[in-house]
């Protein structure tokens, strides 16, 4: 009897076991495949994310310099059918908290990572990078380059672009750092972020990583004409950092691509995934 017993009392231990294992992980399943939207703990502060839709690989959206999620308002929700998606409020944007670190590129994407960890949103990421968002992706691709499935550049930004400023236009560039205000760091911060680009761009980590640049027609920056040339040059030069690249210009649209004509980044991110899922 007691041998019984005491078979009867372990199995019902080992079963007890497994439920609570199996609990647990269906948990993890349900929180990795559910949609989170609002403010994570990333170590004392939180960021606002919206994670939308299912299946891989998983589009992160990256803003530019002051954007967060609403910038990606017509283009998320569409390719949120087909794989998840991911934006978010980078530090001291939008509903999220400000940070104690320098917002420089290098400490953003360290919190971008931590965002991703926290909320269970696994690779591989397509990252649809706009403007200075690009300097994240390319950073982000330099760090973390076996999570990074492919770039796409929306009218991004160019490290040497505030070095073409400062030569072509140096007496608008000086009056555009004395009077610069975002809530997203300073000038100073933006040149260290073009230094640490520079930087990266040394180990060539983007190489064999499948990326798309798509550049504006008519780029609407707020900056002398003689800089806007330059510029166009700038976007040719992101597509030689991979051998696996192409560049697009889009017709009609000014640097916001993504209100001026949101379809034709839609296009790319889906062209991306079906020739990732082909594989």
């Amino acid at each position: 009897m007691r041998k019984t017993t005491k078979l009867i009392i372990s199995g019902v231990t080992l079963l007890i076991i497994a439920s609570v294992f199996f609990i647990i992980k269906y948990n993890e399943k349900l929180q990795t495949l559910a949609p989170v939207n609002g403010k994570v703990d990333i170590g004392g502060y939180g960021l606002n994310v919206k994670v939308e839709g299912k299946g891989t690989p998983t589009v992160i959206f990256e803003s530019g310099l002051g954007g967060g999620i609403g910038v990606w308002t017509n283009v998320q929700p569409e390719i949120s059918k087909i794989t998840r998606t991911f934006s978010y409020d980078r530090a001291g944007l939008g509903e999220s908290d400000k940070s104690t670190l320098e917002r420089t590129s290098s400490n953003q994407v360290r919190e971008l990572h931590e965002l991703l960890q926290k909320t269970k949103v696994k690779g591989p990421y397509i990252i649809v990078a706009h403007s200075i968002g690009g300097f994240n992706a390319r950073l982000f691709a330099d760090s973390y380059p076996e999570e990074v499935a492919g770039i796409i550049f929306v009218d991004a930004a160019h490290e040497e672009m505030f070095s073409l400023y400062k030569l072509l236009a140096p007496k608008e560039y000086e009056n555009t750092r004395g009077e610069f205000v975002n809530p997203e760091g300073t000038f100073d911060d933006l040149l260290n972020s073009a230094a640490e680009v520079r930087k990266a761009r040394r180990s060539d980590g983007l190489r064999n990583i499948p990326i798309t640049v798509l550049s504006a027609e008519n780029t609407d920056l707020n900056v002398p004409g003689t800089i806007l040339v330059g510029w166009a040059q700038l976007q040719r030069d992101i597509a030689t950092l991979s051998d696996n690249s192409k560049q697009i210009t889009v017709k009609g649209s000014g640097h916001m691509i993504q209100d001026d004509n949101p379809q034709a980044i839609i296009d790319e991110i889906k062209y991306m995934i079906n020739n990732l899922r082909e594989k």
